[in-house]
């Protein structure tokens, strides 16, 4: 699978959740829109296609960086197989665009992703954020994410659209996305969580906490840079 085609379907499955449109695409030389997401009148406005063009995979080195850096987990124990085989430095390595000179045989990283990178991809956000929430649910003081989301006695979001819900949504974006969450996407979120109460989960808290974590790691604005 091509690095493109990838963007396109990851693309496709995030524009399934939410309710507004993808974004216009302006040619290069149509100039560049004003700053934000809204122009002077208060109309939406489209979006500038890169001049730089140049879209990369950030592989399993930048990955496991960044997936550990968001979670405030240490790299080498990020993902592992079997609880001792790093996912994305030994098991996933040229899946993930590495290399593997001794193992494999690898002495150069593949032209174009597998049909199983994104496989591997969400293998260790999953893996990675939910070690987060099992932190962030047994030591809610010293809680990285989730800071004062309380859980009733049925397992669910005690407040699911306050203030401490709102608060790791952002802290996921600014964290893993390294900007703001718009409010659709905040809102989006906190629906799910309704979703989720209404799936018949046995802990729909933790569930939730654990897939609003997986998705915004695993979104295309997340693995690519």
């Amino acid at each position: 699978m091509r690095p493109e085609t990838l963007v396109v379907t990851a693309v496709l499955v995030l524009a399934g959740c939410t309710q507004q449109p993808i974004a216009t695409v302006l040619d290069v030389d149509a100039g560049v829109p004003p700053v934000g997401n809204e122009s002077d009148a208060g109309t939406p406005v489209a979006v500038a296609r890169s001049t730089r063009n140049n879209l990369r995979f950030k592989g399993p080195e930048r990955l496991t960086t960044d997936f550990a850096a968001a979670l405030e987990l240490p790299p080498a124990g990020l993902c592992n197989e079997l609880g001792q085989y790093p996912c994305a430095t030994f098991v996933h390595t040229v899946t993930l665009g590495g290399v593997d000179p001794y193992r494999s045989g690898f002495y150069e990283p593949l032209p174009v992703t597998g049909v199983t990178t994104p496989i591997a991809v969400e293998r260790m956000a999953l893996a990675g954020c939910t070690q987060r929430v099992a932190l962030d649910v047994s030591a809610p003081t010293a809680a990285v994410i989730f800071k004062g989301v309380g859980l009733d006695a049925q397992g669910r979001l005690e407040d699911r659209s306050g203030p401490p819900v709102r608060a790791a949504i952002h802290a996921l974006y600014q964290r893993g996305l390294l900007r703001e969450a718009e409010e659709a996407e905040v809102n989006a979120w906190i629906q799910l969580a309704a979703d989720i109460e209404s799936s018949g989960s046995t802990r729909p808290g933790r569930d939730w906490m654990t897939a609003v974590c997986f998705a915004v790691l695993s979104s295309a604005e997340s693995v690519f840079f």
